[in-house]
């Protein structure tokens, strides 16, 4: 019974350890808004990936910044 215990602990500090977030920021014209909550993305790969590039609508310019 140890060992199996052992063995889920094991696992569960791979999984842990292996898991990266990112944190994502929403602009509007170039400032952060502050209002909108931060964005935590669980991702094995580059928080990169997430980010969203400028968007024109109404006159202002919209963006997602991760890191």
């Amino acid at each position: 019974m140890k060992k199996f215990v052992l063995f889920i602990a094991i696992i569960a500090l791979f999984s842990f350890s292996c898991n990266k977030y990112c944190n994502c920021d929403h602009y509007i014209d170039g400032k952060k808004q502050k209002k909108e909550k931060h964005e935590f993305i669980n991702t094995i790969g580059d928080c990169k990936d997430y980010e969203d590039p400028l968007k024109e609508l109404d006159g202002h310019t919209y963006e997602i910044k991760c890191k």
